[in-house]
């Protein structure tokens, strides 16, 4: 009888270590990447010569969720990359910088890799 209670005792205690509460985050982690474009146009008044397209580098984009933040740097050709815990992020560009294209907010699953590009207005004429 004591192997019998020590059994059932050992497979509860298993499937409530597995439950997960409503609303609890999800375990495990997935990538975020992607590129950004800066289109330096507004709120500068328009000349005679085009805005310039350029990557944009040297860029901090913000990931944050529940009070936490995590950080991502653009590379020299606008390729950023970074490793997230699961659950729904805020994106948001560190500084003055608008997002014309591009997704506020990002949902990492367990071993996923999610592409978000953005095309940004930094709101500064590049020269020529």
């Amino acid at each position: 009888m004591r192997i019998v209670l020590l059994a059932l005792l050992v497979v509860a205690t298993t499937a409530c270590g597995a439950y997960r509460f409503p609303g609890a985050g999800s375990t495990g982690t997935g990538t975020v990447s992607g590129q950004v474009t800066v289109v330096p146009c507004a709120p500068i008044a328009p000349t005679t010569q085009p805005c310039k397209v350029a990557p944009g580098s040297g860029l901090e984009i913000d990931f944050t969720r529940g009070g936490g933040t995590v950080a991502a740097h653009t590379d020299g050709n606008g390729a950023y990359s970074v490793e997230l815990p699961a659950g729904t992020w805020k994106v948001r560009f560190k500084g003055y910088v608008r997002i014309i294209k591009g997704p506020s907010t990002v949902t990492v699953s367990p071993g996923s890799s999610v592409v978000a590009d953005f095309v940004v207005d930094s709101g500064i004429r590049v020269s020529n």
